[in-house]
């Protein structure tokens, strides 16, 4: 008979009523699923993607089934309600209604994590590109650590589970299983792409960054060329030695040969800037 718990210190009592020596702590501490058979009894560690409590387990002795799980399994469905009664019936059912609902988990995550690339696509913002790349190698990571549990239930004797009973279904769900640990890999070849993308976008905004830099201060340099120059002028008219009285008498000249000066400045200033190309229509 199965009992199924939400109350992980409830799951441990009941192992040890069974005088079975299984560290439950350190196997929660495991983040990838894996499937432990022994002679006398069958552990089965999976854990959920995007759940604030992830582990699910299934711990098996003999007609003893415990299940500690906060995903929702399936509805045991009519045809499997016939198997329940058979030997290993009941093991069998609820291992391969486990690892269905984990699957479903993982591709339902898998489909998120997608939308999240496809938006990337149009805005590669290299934290989001990272931060995505994460989650993504972690799922890919459970899903091939479930791939492997479900063909270990495949081609491995585990008493507890029965494939005749669930054969043809079985190959199904492996089928899918292996479909979606195959998307998983393409889309980390996706990830690459997509931090390619934002590099090379990284390097547009540094390089339009670099030209508008550029402009500005090769104008500063232009405009202090403008400024400076008829104020040099203007200095040395002002030097005391040459005298006072002579620009007093002069000061016509003087205010010509400031503002040709500054025209003049201008003009090759100017000149100097349509020169450097750096303005593009």
């Amino acid at each position: 008979m199965i009992k199924i718990t939400e109350n992980i210190d409830e799951l441990k009592k009941e192992i040890a009523e069974l005088n079975k020596e299984v560290d439950v702590d350190q196997i929660l501490r495991i983040d990838l699923p894996f499937i432990d058979s022994q002679s006398n009894f069958t552990f089965l560690h999976i854990p959920s993607y995007g759940i604030e409590s992830p582990s699910n387990l299934i711990f098996v002795a003999g007609e003893k089934i415990l299940l500690y799980t906060p995903v929702r399994t399936r509805k045991l469905e009519k045809k499997h309600e016939k198997l329940i009664n058979k030997k290993h019936g009941e093991s069998t059912i609820s291992i391969f209604m486990l690892l269905k609902s984990i699957l479903k988990n993982y591709s339902q995550e898998f489909l998120r994590i997608r939308d999240v690339m496809n938006t990337l696509e149009f805005d590669p913002i290299l934290d989001s590109i990272e931060d995505t790349g994460r989650h993504l190698r972690k799922l890919t990571d459970r899903m091939e650590a479930l791939f492997q549990i479900i063909i270990e239930l495949k081609e491995d004797d585990i008493k507890c589970f029965d494939l005749s009973l669930v054969n043809f279904e079985y190959e199904l769900f492996s089928t899918e299983a292996r479909y979606w640990l195959e998307r998983c890999r393409s889309h980390n070849y996706r990830i690459a792409s997509l931090r390619t993308k934002s590099e090379m976008k990284s390097n547009r905004e540094l390089n339009d960054t670099m030209k508008k830099l550029t402009v500005i201060m090769t104008f500063l340099t232009i405009a202090s060329i403008v400024v400076n120059v008829p104020g040099t002028v203007g200095a040395i008219f002002g030097i005391p030695a040459l005298s006072n009285a002579y620009f007093e008498s002069h000061t016509t000249l003087l205010i010509f040969t400031l503002i040709l000066t500054t025209c003049f400045s201008i003009l090759l200033g100017f000149l100097y800037w349509k020169s450097l190309h750096l303005v593009q229509r």
